[in-house]
């Protein structure tokens, strides 16, 4: 598979990931993964409320309290009795911090959230469920700008990308993984107009294909940085009785 088919199915990835689920099974979250750069400690405390949205006999939302602040809210997103996405508070017990999610319901985090001012700035993601982080997302005013890969699963990021208003415009690749960029790809529109290539390992370009510009076809949809789950969230947190 090509640099940029590979791109496109990282894409598609997120997509599933947003969409909630790409498959059923159940558990709850606990550890970070491995390659995340965020904050470990489970979301632990005195519980001070919880509610049971779904009236099964179950708390599905349970704010917890420490140091005389709510902490942390843990949320069952799939009613099965386990929490799966954990949301982390400032100092002021208001304000998000970070949010951590777990799609694949087996006790495994897959997107972790961070969050400045309320703005969601950095997103990590597990996009294969091997419990490492392989995609890492920088944001700015709702779209990606700027993403890391990992395509080569060994916890180093080997493709690096940038976005305007989250449309793809740059990509560089660590194709033989040995540390340095050997492959620059150039877009227009989001779409592939331009690779560049070293071959002999001197850290420049030395060959290069064009695409042809009536090959393109329409422009590809801008990706907008959000937690997938912001909108169930908030749905669930509005359903809650606390």
């Amino acid at each position: 598979m090509s640099n940029f088919a590979h791109g496109r199915a990282w894409l598609a990835t997120v997509a599933c990931l947003a969409a909630l689920g790409c498959s059923q099974s159940q558990s709850a979250t606990t550890t970070l993964p491995s390659g995340s750069k965020g904050e470990g400690g489970a979301c632990g405390g005195n519980r001070v409320a919880a509610s049971d949205v779904n009236e099964d006999g179950r708390p599905d939302i349970e704010h917890v309290e420490r140091g005389g602040r709510t902490y942390c809210t843990r949320v069952d997103m799939n009613f099965d009795g386990k929490f799966d996405v954990e949301r982390f508070y400032e100092d002021d017990g208001v304000s998000v911090a970070h949010e951590r999610h777990e799609f694949d319901f087996d006790g495994r985090l897959y997107q972790l959230s961070f969050y400045e001012g309320g703005e969601l700035v950095r997103m990590e993601l597990d996009t294969n469920f091997d419990n490492t982080i392989d995609t890492w997302l920088w944001c700015g005013g709702g779209w990606v700008v700027k993403a890391e890969r990992d395509r080569q699963r060994d916890g180093k990021a080997d493709v690096w990308e940038r976005y305007t208003e989250g449309v793809m415009v740059e990509a560089e690749y660590d194709v033989n993984n040995d540390g340095q960029v050997d492959k620059w790809d150039s877009f227009r529109n989001g779409k592939l107009v331009l690779s560049q290539y070293d071959d002999n390992r001197d850290g420049e370009p030395d060959r290069s294909h064009e695409m042809p510009l009536q090959s393109l076809g329409p422009a590809d949809d801008a990706l907008r940085c959000q937690s997938a789950t912001k909108a169930e969230l908030a749905n669930l947190l509005g359903r809650s009785r606390l």
